[in-house]
C-alpha cells in the first residue's frame, strides 16, 4: 500500500550495548538510594558494590561514567564498614549489591 513504512529491529544487543545498559540501570539504582538516603544533589559519595565478574568488568569499564552521573569520590569492590545503606539487585541476570 501507498504510505507504509516497514521497520526492521535486530533482536540481538551487541556486548557494549548490554554493557553500557547495565552502567545506566546501576546509576539509576545509585541515584534512587541517594535521593533515599537523603543526600544533597550536590554531596559527593563514596560507592561499594559486589558482584560477579562480568559486573566488575562493567564497573570498571564505566568507572568515569558511573562515578560521574553518582558524584562517587571511588567505586570500591568489596564490604563498606558496618552501618552502610545497602541494596540488593538482579540486574539482567547478575547480582549487584550496591552500599
Amino acid at each position: 500500500m501507498e504510505g507504509e513504512v516497514s521497520v526492521a529491529v535486530p533482536r540481538n544487543v551487541s556486548p557494549e550495548l548490554a554493557e553500557e545498559g547495565l552502567a545506566r540501570e546501576i546509576v539509576h539504582r545509585l541515584q534512587t538510594m541517594r535521593k533515599t538516603a537523603g543526600f544533597e544533589i550536590a554531596d559527593y559519595i563514596v560507592t561499594y558494590y559486589q558482584g560477579d565478574d562480568y559486573v566488575k568488568q562493567v564497573m570498571t569499564n564505566y568507572a568515569d561514567y558511573v562515578k560521574l552521573e553518582t558524584l562517587s569520590r571511588s567505586l570500591i569492590e568489596g564490604k563498606p564498614e558496618e552501618g552502610v545503606a545497602t541494596e540488593t539487585f538482579k540486574l539482567n541476570d547478575h547480582a549487584v549489591v550496591l552500599e
